[in-house]
Formats: structure tokens, C-alpha cells, sequence
């Protein structure tokens, strides 16, 4: 009984270990399952990897980059900003840097640590169990330079996988220095930064070599969060991300304690570097069009080209200034002898939009940007006396009632007594720093205002956004080289650029073309014609009436509406800008002769009208155009080219053709295209412009050695003024892009000539008043004259004959001929080149 007893109580430890022998089947079945699974699923992860090895011949989407003349940085034109430096131009205690911060294993061959950290994944993965959620990462740099170049940032299984085999992958294809250099140029750092170079521009406007250990350790901080680490933003979680990089860089040894400790003292003194100036938006722009049409959208903004421009920053800041506030002033009504109305404030603010803007939230109805050199305001209060403005929501200016005194509430209407007739609390307002106008030639017909800064402690001025548009164009005279091109009042406001493709009538500037056709004997003779005009000619300025061949009565009258009773000598005309002694030229030379002549300034046949009015302007030109014409009187006769580009290379310095770039390069010209007599002649007379005609505002600026011409077309659609000096000439045309008039009184003299005296006193700062060239065939000497026809004999050297006075760089030395053009020899030539 006993044994068997013994036996049932023995029969369940049987059954038992059979159950775990099962069990234990079962756990490994599933196991084996599981691995069977995984492996699957990792090969077939695997198989969809890319092929890394591409990377070796990597390089970073980098932007169109243009710059200025000055190797300033004009634009950067592109998704993101990014640079590729190779390894050995990254500074080793920046490599050091984010190598403590990231990836102290990093040069580690232990399978644990390199390329992937099994200790940094458990370490991750109890965290994150912790929270319930992927909270932290556990990337090592191989892992994060495969997700940066392959992958999402989204944080999946799936994903991490991937990452990790793509990681052993380019361990396989790549040395450490090569995964580091992938890392390092590839990294997002914040604020639109892709790389270290990036970076140290945004943040600190230096290349890596220029940066402190401290400023080193900054940017090495930035990739866990760039956007909540950022210096900018966050100075104070910087300077604390920074501190642990910098222990971290002592206890690898990277650093000694002294090293660390003064990189703590540095003080973060980081800030937005605007990645360019964008001074000459007009320019970059029409390049960035051009490049993309040319090439297309992706080689353009994405191939890492850089465009090397002839613009001079100096040059183009003012010519900005002097077009903004120049458009301003004749929409305020302070350089017009017709009045302006004030159109009120952009917007009445009251309520939760009142408190925002004045906490500093652009208001909505504001454009994106602050066009030209206007800022937004609020007014807070107003009285009799002044009126307290919030500029932007950062600080309070006055305004008092010279500030807003130009303000009438309709045209005509009587300049308002109390600040508060114009402002109140809530308008949401234009400012403008406060402009000086000073009148330059009071006290004559043609005087204009002409302004000036008020300096940094002048105050502020109410404006508004004006609905006048301008353009101006500068360039090298000799060369055609572009200094500086504005084609609006504010390229955020209207891209088109009006400099280069508005083709506006350019009334009497266009007299001068017409001019030189009627002063060049050598040309006359071989159109067939015996007779020539000299700056002393007289042309009767009477009414005239011009029978055309469709039959119609053409009968052109001056801008003043009277006429003189004597003839007037041809420099006396264009001094003056009669119209009428211009249409006798005109007829009297021919028009099919000027018509063929006035190509010579590089105007195109189908612009140029073949009618009477053709010498008053009836054509279309843009002020590029014009500026280019004018150049040849400013050289001594040479046509130039104008160009924006000298060179365009791609990211591995290679040229681009500028072949088909029609503001591409092209050297100066080596033939005159009218001759250099002519061209003194015309300019002596476009001296007297300046010196007692439409332009005597000019005089302002103190030179002798400046010339020009006004135009104001009928209506007073448009006003200009294209004037040089020996080496620059410029073009300005103020008017409406819907062509409508500009008021009774409006006239290149007072609308256009104030923006180019402002910007020339810029553009030749520091040029000595050295006057023009005078050819040696031009001569003074008494002749007879044709009292009757107005016009002289062929071969009379009497160029100059009873000329007004005006101070020549050299004597006259003897000559057969008087300006005429016959062939003046080389030396000649190279004396002229000799000046640009």
C-alpha cells in the first residue's frame, strides 16, 4: 500500500514536466517566429534602402547668390541657405564640438557605440516607456546623416529601423571624417541655416574660421531643438545649452578647463545677419528671371550659381533714397507747384486691433513689408499742438504741426492750423525720417526743391504711400557698366521694373538726338544735304504750321505758350527747351536723315516716329534706353553697351556664357558712334542747361562739370531728366503707370530733376570737377553767317563764335575742321578712353 501510495503521489511531477517541456516549445516557436519575422521585415527594409555610396558625390542645393560690384552680398535667391565646406576648412574644435554634444563615441570602433549606440537606444527606450511617448531620441551622427539625407523626422518603428541600417550602411562606404563632413554640412541649425558655415553667417555674420569656442559650442547645441535653443530667440537657454557642450568638450578632453571657463564668460551676442543686403531688388530680380528662363527654375535657384554684378552699394542706397523720397515729396505736394490732398490714414484702429498693434503685431491691411523708407505708426493722441505715435509698436515719436502741415484735406485747400485737424488717436499712419527742402534756384522760372536728410535726430514726418511711380538708371559712361537701377518706388509694393521695360514718352529730352543729327556736317553731307547748324545759329521761334501727308494741320507750341519776335540761338533753344525752333530743326534737316542719325545713340528704328513731333519726344523709350543714349555725349561719342552681369559661375567656379544675356558683359566700344566734336558741342549746350535753363537747380550741386536735359511730355504725363558728368550718366522719369497727367505745373524740372541732383551728389562724392574732354577740332573763330537761312557753310570753323563762356579742361589747338567728326586718329581716341 505503501509503494503504491508513493506512486500517485509521484504521477503529477511527471505530467508537470511534461506540460513545461511544451510550454518551453511553445515560447521558442514564437521566439523563432518572432526573429523569422524581424529578420523579414529588416530585409525587406533593407532592400528598399538607397544606395549611399551616391553620397560621395554629393553636394548641397545652394541658392542663387548675386552680388554687388563690391563683392556684397546683393540677394541670396532659393529655398535655403546652405554652403559645402569639405572637412578641412570646418575648424577641428567646431568638429570637437558637435562631437561632444551628439556623438562622444563617435570615432569608436566598438560595435556597441559606432555606428549605431545600443547603450544610447535602452537608455532612449526606458525614457520613453517612462513618458509613454518617443519623447527622447538616441541618434549617433551616422543615424542622423541617414535621416537627414533620406529619410523623415517622424518618429516610427519603422523609421528608426531604417535609420539604423542606413547608418551601418555608411559605415561601410564611408571613413569617419567622410560622415562627419556629410553631418556638418547637412544639419538643420535654425532660421532658414543648413550647415555650420550657414549658421555662422545667420547668427554672426562670420565664416566658421572667424567663430570663438564659445560662439563654436552655440551652434553645436542647436540640433536637439533649433527653433527653442536659438540664440536669437532664447539667449538665456543658449547660454545653457552652450555650458553642457562645453563640459561635455573638457571631460572628452577636447579642451582645457581655462579654455572652457572663458568661453562661458563670452557673452551671447548673437544676431540675425540678413543673408544680403536685397538693396538692388529690381536688379536681382530681373537676374533671377533671366537665369530662369534661360536655364530653368532648378538649375537656377538650386546649382549654387553666383552672379557677380556692376553694382555699386553706395551708389544704389542713393539712389533709392533719392527715388522714394522724391515720389513722396510730389505726392505731398512739396515738390509741385500744384497742391496735394492727404488720402487720410491706411486705417481707423479701435479695440483688441488697437491693442495689438501698439504691442508691436503688424496690423493686417499693411503690406508684409514696409515699402521704401516708410514705417507704420498709431497715433495714441492728438491736440492742437501735437500728437504722440507708437512707431511699430516700439517707441513714441512726436509729431508737431511742420510734420503734417502739408496735409490738406482736399487740393487747393488751405494747409491745416492744429496737428489734430489731420491726425487722431487710432489712424494707423505712413512715417517717413524728416526730409529738408531747400529750393535750388530760387528766384528763377525753373528754381525746384530740392531736399536733403534731416539726420538721425530730426524727428519723423508724416506720408503716405505714393501713387506717382519713378525710375532711375545710372551707369559708367565710357564702360555701360550699371551702378545702380531703381524701377519703382518700392519693389514690395510692384515688381515691375520701370527702368527697364516702361517705355514712356521722353518729350524734349529727346531734343538733344535730334541736335547733334543737325550739327554733324560730315553726316549732312552724305545724306545729301549742303548745310550745317552751329550752337550760335539762329532759328526763328515763331508759330509754325506743318501740312502732313495724311492732310492733317500739324502746329507744335512752346510749354510757356508765347514765342519770341527773334530768331534764338540753337544753344539758347535747348537751353530753354523751345519747342517750336526745335520743329524748324528737325524740317530743315529732314526727317528721314534724323530719323537715320538718332540710331546712333542705340535706339531702335521701330521706336523712333518719323513724324515733325518726333524731336518732342513722340516716341516710346524706357529711361534705360535713354541713359544709354545720353552716354554718348558724356564719352565723346561712344555708344556703350550697358550691362548688370560680369561674370556668372556655377558652384564649382566654372563660367556661364553671358551670350544671350541682354544685360550680360560686353567691352567698351572702340569706334565712336557720333563724333567727338559733336558730342562737346552737344554738351557745352546741355551746360547751359544747367547754367541758366530748365535745369539751373542743378546747380546746387557746386560742379561745372555736369550736363543734362529736362523732358515733360504733353499733358504733363511725364517728366525727366537725363543729365551726366564725365563719367556717370543718369536717367530719371517720374510719372503715373496709367499715363495720366501729373498736374498742370508738373515738369521734369521740378518732379525728376530733384531725384537726380539728390543721388548724383552720392554718385560723384569724391570725383574732381575735372570738366569734359574738348576734342582739338573744335575751334572758335569769326565767321559770316547765312543771316537769312539761320544756317552756315560747310567748312566755317566758327563752332563756339560768340558762345557763351564756359570753362574748357583744355585750349582750343588749331584745326581745319570745327567739330565735324573727320577721322581725329588714334590719339585722339586713346586720350578720351584715357579718361574712364
Amino acid at each position: 500500500m505503501a509503494n503504491r501510495n508513493t506512486t500517485r503521489k509521484q504521477a503529477p511531477k511527471a505530467h508537470g514536466r511534461h506540460w513545461g517541456r511544451w510550454i518551453l516549445l511553445i515560447l521558442l516557436l514564437i521566439f523563432l517566429n518572432i526573429g523569422i519575422g524581424v529578420g523579414i521585415y529588416t530585409y525587406r527594409i533593407w532592400q528598399t534602402l538607397p544606395p549611399v555610396h551616391e553620397l560621395k558625390e554629393w553636394r548641397p542645393d545652394e541658392p542663387l547668390r548675386i552680388y554687388a560690384a563690391n563683392g556684397e552680398l546683393l540677394q541670396v535667391v532659393g529655398p535655403q541657405m546652405r554652403y559645402a565646406l569639405p572637412i578641412t576648412r570646418i575648424p577641428v574644435k567646431l568638429q570637437d564640438a558637435f562631437i561632444a554634444a551628439e556623438n562622444a563615441h563617435f570615432y569608436s570602433d566598438n560595435p556597441l557605440y559606432y555606428p549605431v549606440s545600443y547603450t544610447g537606444i535602452l537608455r532612449a527606450a526606458v525614457v520613453d516607456l517612462i513618458h509613454m511617448a518617443p519623447v527622447q531620441g538616441a541618434s549617433t551622427i551616422p543615424e542622423q546623416v541617414a535621416r537627414n539625407f533620406y529619410l523623415t523626422p517622424q518618429k516610427t518603428i519603422s523609421r528608426k529601423v531604417a535609420e539604423i541600417l542606413l547608418a551601418y550602411k555608411l559605415s561601410m562606404h564611408f571613413t569617419h571624417q567622410q560622415i562627419l563632413e556629410l553631418y556638418l554640412n547637412k544639419i538643420y541649425l535654425g532660421e532658414g541655416a543648413y550647415g555650420v558655415q550657414a549658421a555662422a553667417r545667420i547668427y554672426y555674420g562670420k565664416n566658421v574660421n572667424q567663430l570663438t569656442l564659445g560662439e563654436m559650442a552655440t551652434l553645436a547645441g542647436l540640433p536637439p531643438a533649433p527653433s527653442y535653443l536659438n540664440p536669437v530667440v532664447n539667449p538665456k537657454l543658449a547660454e545653457k545649452r552652450r555650458a553642457y557642450v562645453l563640459k561635455r568638450m573638457e571631460k572628452l578632453g577636447f579642451i582645457t578647463a581655462d579654455e572652457a571657463a572663458a568661453a562661458r564668460a563670452e557673452p551671447i551676442l548673437s544676431q540675425f545677419h540678413a543673408t544680403a543686403s536685397n538693396s538692388a531688388p529690381y536688379v536681382t530680380d530681373w537676374i533671377a528671371n533671366w537665369l530662369s528662363q534661360q536655364f530653368g527654375p532648378d538649375f537656377t535657384y538650386r546649382s549654387g550659381l553666383k552672379v557677380y554684378t556692376t553694382i555699386l552699394p553706395k551708389a544704389q542706397a542713393a539712389a533709392n533714397e533719392a527715388v522714394a523720397v522724391g515720389l513722396e515729396n510730389y505726392d505731398m505736394g512739396l515738390s509741385s507747384m500744384d497742391s496735394k490732398a492727404y488720402r487720410g490714414p491706411v486705417a481707423q484702429l479701435s479695440g483688441a486691433a488697437l491693442q495689438s498693434a501698439l504691442a508691436g503685431k503688424r496690423p493686417a491691411m499693411l503690406p508684409p513689408h514696409d515699402p521704401a523708407n516708410l514705417q507704420w505708426g498709431v497715433v495714441t493722441a492728438a491736440d492742437a499742438g501735437s500728437a504722440s505715435v507708437s512707431l511699430e509698436g516700439k517707441h513714441s515719436v512726436t509729431l508737431s504741426l511742420k510734420d503734417v502741415n502739408w496735409a490738406r484735406a482736399k487740393r487747393g485747400a488751405p494747409q491745416p492750423k492744429a496737428v489734430n485737424q489731420v491726425l487722431h488717436a487710432g489712424d494707423l499712419i505712413w512715417l517717413r525720417p524728416y526730409v529738408h527742402a531747400v529750393t535750388a534756384g530760387a528766384g528763377q522760372e525753373w528754381g525746384a526743391n530740392v531736399w536733403s536728410s534731416g539726420g538721425p535726430n530730426s524727428g519723423w514726418q508724416l506720408t503716405q504711400i505714393p501713387q506717382v511711380q519713378g525710375a532711375l538708371v545710372s551707369l559708367n559712361s565710357r564702360t555701360g557698366a550699371i551702378h545702380a537701377l531703381v524701377g519703382g518706388f518700392s519693389y514690395e509694393l510692384s515688381h515691375f521694373n520701370r527702368a527697364v521695360f516702361a517705355y514712356r514718352q521722353p518729350g524734349s529730352g529727346f531734343k538733344p538726338f535730334v541736335y547733334a543729327a543737325a550739327m554733324d556736317a560730315p553726316a549732312l553731307l552724305a545724306a545729301g544735304n549742303s548745310t550745317y547748324l552751329t550752337p550760335q545759329t539762329p532759328i526763328p521761334d515763331t508759330p509754325l504750321s506743318i501740312t502732313l501727308p495724311t492732310g492733317q494741320i500739324y502746329s507744335p507750341t512752346n510749354y510757356s505758350n508765347q514765342y519770341s519776335n527773334t530768331p534764338i540761338p540753337v544753344w539758347a533753344d535747348l537751353a530753354y527747351s523751345h519747342n517750336v525752333p526745335s520743329v524748324r530743326i528737325l524740317m530743315d534737316i529732314g526727317i528721314p536723315y534724323a530719323v537715320q542719325y538718332v540710331q546712333r545713340f542705340g535706339l531702335p528704328a521701330q521706336q523712333i516716329p518719323a513724324v515733325p513731333s518726333m524731336v518732342l519726344g513722340s516716341g516710346d523709350y524706357t529711361p534705360l534706353q535713354l541713359a544709354r543714349g545720353y552716354a554718348v555725349f558724356s564719352s565723346g561719342g561712344f555708344l556703350p553697351t550697358p550691362y548688370l552681369i560680369t561674370k556668372i559661375v556655377n558652384s564649382r567656379g566654372t563660367q556661364i556664357s553671358l551670350m544671350n544675356c541682354p544685360l550680360g558683359y560686353a567691352p567698351p566700344p572702340q569706334q565712336t558712334a557720333i563724333p567727338p566734336g559733336v558730342a562737346y558741342l552737344m554738351t557745352q549746350m546741355m551746360q547751359q542747361v544747367i547754367k541758366i535753363g530748365t535745369g539751373v537747380a542743378a546747380q546746387s550741386l557746386g560742379r561745372n562739370d555736369i550736363a543734362g536735359k529736362t523732358g515733360t511730355t504733353n499733358n504733363e504725363n511725364n517728366a525727366w531728366f537725363n543729365g551726366f558728368s564725365p563719367r556717370i550718366t543718369t536717367s530719371v522719369w517720374v510719372g503715373y503707370d496709367d499715363n495720366r497727367t501729373m498736374g498742370r505745373w508738373a515738369a521734369g524740372a521740378r518732379e525728376a530733376l530733384p531725384i537726380w541732383i539728390h543721388y548724383m551728389r552720392t554718385a560723384m562724392a569724391g570725383e574732381p570737377d575735372i570738366g569734359f574732354f574738348r576734342p582739338p577740332d573744335v575751334v572758335s573763330a569769326a565767321t559770316a553767317s547765312d543771316s537769312s537761312a539761320g544756317r552756315r557753310q560747310i567748312g566755317v570753323s566758327d563752332y563756339l563764335a560768340g558762345y557763351p563762356p564756359i570753362a574748357a579742361p583744355a585750349a582750343p589747338t588749331a584745326s581745319t575742321e570745327s567739330g565735324t567728326g573727320t577721322d581725329l586718329g588714334t590719339h585722339l581716341l586713346n586720350t578720351i578712353k584715357s579718361l574712364f
